[in-house]
């Protein structure tokens, strides 16, 4: 048995050996391997050891295929993961036994993919089996060899297929060209690609230098893409990197210097930590499909980047991350540069997330941040959105979002994708149908904590609202207030009709004309000047899981729309100036430009 692979001296390295204990001592009692497919709320027991890869003869109406294979791969991923690093660090043997067993069951998959290309459960398979044959030291040759035969078999039935998708495309500039070049590096193709390149750089595959070649033009081309907008959202861009960054490890540095000195490079990292909730960095902002703990890979791509390069303001961001949300392998690449690590806090205000925009006035559970969708991404898993906004405080995000989309064509998906999602203005009735928002928002800094953002979503419209202009701008002053303005201008529109989503696990309050969000530990109050909230406008829309939405519906045709948002239950002074052109919150002042 090898010795630990480091002694255990930083309080994070004491922490995180107390979590992969943990998670080993859970996995050695489990007779299956229990997956929830929590998007179609279904969970299924897998024996174990997992000898196929096995699809349920269950029908998901409006999904064929389900991506079964995905789940159950990288559940087993994390098991196959948490055991093996205690057997590495710690030395149990217990583990050690179980852990080969499962290695030795998953070498035998008769086939590594559910779909007929390089997909993502190929890509969890690929990058487990990778990871035990090139980093675990207590691996005997014999498992090596079963490895070696598995990587074989992989490469001999997957290469033909990537040769067939993505053949034609020799050059970056190939892929730009292409008729729907965001479609070619999607996640699933880019991890997909990623852990088959794997499997073949490890047994010296005479594929291996296509491959690599291969993923240097979709990652390289997926950059380029972000220039003009491409994003699938924090937790899936952080995916992609979780798979791209163990591939760049592999490189020589002069190949892979020219890739992390990329200007989009750091744009995932920026999205990780602008769009965090203040006072629990794991809580990423939930604009578009975003799930922060059941969908984790916002952290584990900023844990393998620190493997990368001393990154401070990633070592700062993970210092600041729950443990228990993290995957297995993302705690051993905190672990790995524990002794390097030095940090430093980023810059709070007006930020750019890329494919939000967000202002906050710092990082500690009592500061305010806002965030808004801002994109023109293609990508199925960035909604139509935009101007939709969050408001967190006290480590949660306390006006939300569903944050996630259901697959099934159910009440559910058209809760979490449909004209009542999101929170920007529905106007007749008639929600945002397309992405096109210019990707230069307006962010300020007025000084005295006062910060503003804008966004112009005329055109994200349907066209027979013959809208001439709506534009929302977004102020933040301090700690304490937020204020949103709508402009809606032409067009015929009746009524507009607004969704303020509560954080599922809120309770509401109204009273006196206004409405408050209540958690334990945070209050925010929502009011508007041109509008008396009453107990009737807090619903529960069907489709919701237990989520509460403050529901109103305008009839009034100001040139302006007027919100407040406020921390604590006090209130406030409201009053219109101007018309409707400007407005003040005690002595604040707000108007439009």
């Amino acid at each position: 048995m090898s010795k630990p692979a480091y002694e255990s001296v930083s309080p994070i390295r004491s922490r995180i050996e107390s979590e992969i204990r943990r998670r080993a001592e859970f996995y050695l009692a489990q007779k299956h391997l229990i997956v929830d497919y929590y998007r179609i709320r279904r969970r299924i027991a897998y024996p174990l050891p997992v000898a196929r890869l096995h699809i349920p003869a269950i029908t998901v109406p409006g999904i064929n295929p389900y991506p079964w294979g995905t789940w159950l791969a990288l559940n087993l991923e994390e098991r196959i993961n948490s055991l093996g690093w205690a057997v590495e660090w710690f030395g149990d043997r217990k583990a050690q036994l179980t852990c080969r067993e499962d290695l030795a069951a998953l070498t035998e998959w008769p086939c590594y993919r559910q779909l007929p290309f390089p997909d993502l459960c190929l890509g969890h398979t690929a990058r487990t089996l990778w990871t035990a044959y090139s980093r675990w030291n207590w691996l005997d040759r014999r498992m090596r060899k079963i490895i070696e035969k598995a990587f074989t078999r992989m490469v001999e039935d997957a290469i033909p297929l990537s040769d067939q998708r993505y053949g034609a495309y020799s050059s970056v500039d190939s892929v730009l060209r292409a008729e729907n070049p965001n479609k070619l590096v999607h996640n699933i193709h880019l991890v997909g690609t990623a852990g088959l390149t794997l499997a073949a750089k490890a047994i010296d595959s005479p594929e291996a230098e296509s491959l690599n070649r291969r993923m240097h033009i979709l990652f390289n081309a997926m950059l380029e893409l972000r220039q003009a907008g491409h994003s699938e959202g924090t937790c899936y861009d952080g995916y992609l990197m979780d798979f791209a960054i163990p591939w760049l490890q592999t490189l020589p540095e002069m190949e892979r210097m020219p890739i992390l000195n990329h200007p989009r490079f750091d744009d995932f990292l920026n999205e990780s930590t602008n769009l965090s909730v203040p006072g629990d960095a794991a809580q990423t902002a939930e604009l578009s499909d975003m799930e922060p703990k059941d969908w984790p890979f916002h952290l584990s791509s900023p844990a393998r980047l620190l493997n990368l390069k001393n990154d401070p303001r990633a070592a700062w961001f993970l210092r600041r991350c729950r443990l228990d949300w993290m995957r297995a392998d993302a705690l051993e690449s905190i672990c790995r540069a524990a002794d390097n690590l030095t940090e430093s806090e980023p810059e709070s205000g007006a930020l750019d997330a890329n494919y939000a925009v967000v202002l906050r006035s710092g990082w500690k559970a009592d500061d305010l941040a806002v965030a808004m969708s801002a994109s023109n991404s293609p990508m199925g898993h960035i909604h139509f959105d935009n101007g939709s906004l969050v408001i967190g405080h006290q480590g949660r995000w306390v006006v939300t979002d569903p944050g996630y989309q259901q697959f099934m064509n159910t009440q559910e998906r058209e809760f979490t994708i449909g004209s009542h999602a999101h929170n920007a203005p529905v106007i007749n009735g008639m929600a945002q149908s397309k992405k096109l928002i210019k990707r230069d928002p307006i962010l300020r800094d007025h000084g005295n904590g006062l910060l503003q953002t804008e966004v112009d979503i005329t055109c994200c419209y349907p066209s027979q609202l013959n809208l001439a202009s709506v534009v929302r701008t977004i102020w933040l002053q301090g700690k304490k207030i937020v204020v949103v303005a709508d402009r809606i201008r032409n067009g015929t529109y009746q009524s507009i009709e607004y969704f303020w989503h509560g954080n599922p696990e809120a309770a509401w309050l109204v009273e006196e004309g206004s409405a408050t969000i209540i958690l334990p530990a945070a209050e925010l109050r929502i009011a508007s000047p041109q509008l008396k909230l009453t107990e009737s406008n807090v619903i529960r829309l069907r489709g919701s899981r237990g989520q509460l939405t403050l529901a109103v519906k305008v009839e009034l045709m100001d040139p302006v729309i007027w919100w407040v948002f406020w921390t604590g239950s006090q209130s406030r002074n409201i009053s219109l100036e101007e018309g409707s052109e400007a407005i003040s919150v005690d002595d604040y002042y707000f108007k439009i430009d």
